[in-house]
């Protein structure tokens, strides 16, 4: 009886813990994964921020907007959990797009400006180059709609 009692004891103890070590992970925020672009006459640097628990691959393509048009991107780029991914690219004259993705490895989790992946928390990311310069040499250009009021892809 009293090894039955002890029994039931810890296994109402325990449920809860296991049941909190093997629940599923929470959804990501869509604020957790965001890319952006700094541009600066033909140069732009991409740049994705994981603020994530988790390490994701994460691919981008700058197009631009007409047929046949330039276009640039990168593949399967790993970025740690609180890491920051930078990508340099000159590119040539024009108004691009930048579309992107980012996933968890074992998947579950995503980011990114299209359904490739199953959720979409962005918009592309628009510039124009060569961007607008002031006196010193330095400017954002123009970077167009980054998905929302503050400036920041992931939110919505």
């Amino acid at each position: 009886m009293i090894k039955s009692v002890r029994a039931a004891a810890a296994a109402a103890l325990a449920a809860p813990l296991l049941a909190a070590v093997f629940a599923a992970p929470a959804n990501a925020g869509v604020k957790d994964v965001t890319l952006s672009a700094k541009v600066q006459g033909n140069d732009v640097e991409v740049i994705i921020t994981n603020d994530s628990q988790r390490t994701i691959v994460c691919h981008w393509t700058a197009a631009e907007d007409r047929i046949f048009g330039e276009s640039y991107r990168a593949f399967f780029q790993r970025v740690e959990s609180d890491e920051v991914y930078r990508f340099p690219v000159t590119v040539a004259d024009g108004s691009y797009s930048i579309n992107w993705n980012c996933v968890t490895p074992l998947g579950g989790e995503t980011w990114g400006s299209t359904w490739d992946t199953g959720r979409k928390t962005a918009d592309p990311f628009l510039f124009t180059a060569p961007a607008d310069t002031d006196d010193e040499g330095t400017g954002s250009g123009s970077l167009g709609s980054l998905g929302s009021t503050s400036g920041s892809f992931g939110s919505s």
